[in-house]
């Protein structure tokens, strides 16, 4: 029997967030907002949850509240796939961080997963 091996193709570690305490809010080129919950996020980036479809490629800002945190972290991200789990329209989304609005959010970000708040996700 061949010996596969599966590779994570991702850079950064994966932390699982409990959603009842994150919030997301994107805002769509068209100006839409959508609101919603963090499951995991990364030094790269993070998926979410929430009530609207994002196309994949598509270009969004957003403002993130980590939990136990008190300073939302602000930049702009792209999607790289979406899929509804359930099938009532909770669409989950994972999405790469392009840029944040300062050097200070990005710098913030690593110190928050460095300190272990997190658990480490699958």
């Amino acid at each position: 029997m061949p010996l596969t091996m599966e590779f994570d193709r991702r850079r950064h570690r994966r932390f699982a967030v409990q959603p009842q305490y994150s919030h997301i809010m994107v805002r769509r080129a068209n100006g839409d907002a959508i609101e919603g919950h963090l499951h995991d996020v990364s030094a790269g980036g993070i998926r979410f949850e929430c009530d609207g479809e994002l196309e994949a490629g598509e270009n969004f800002d957003f403002e993130i509240e980590l939990p136990g945190t008190r300073v939302p972290l602000r930049g702009q991200g792209s999607v790289i796939r979406n899929f509804d789990e359930d099938g009532v329209g909770h669409w989950s989304t994972a999405a790469r961080f392009e840029q944040f609005e300062t050097r200070f959010e990005a710098a913030s970000l690593i110190r928050f997963l460095e300190q272990g708040f997190l658990l480490r996700a699958a």
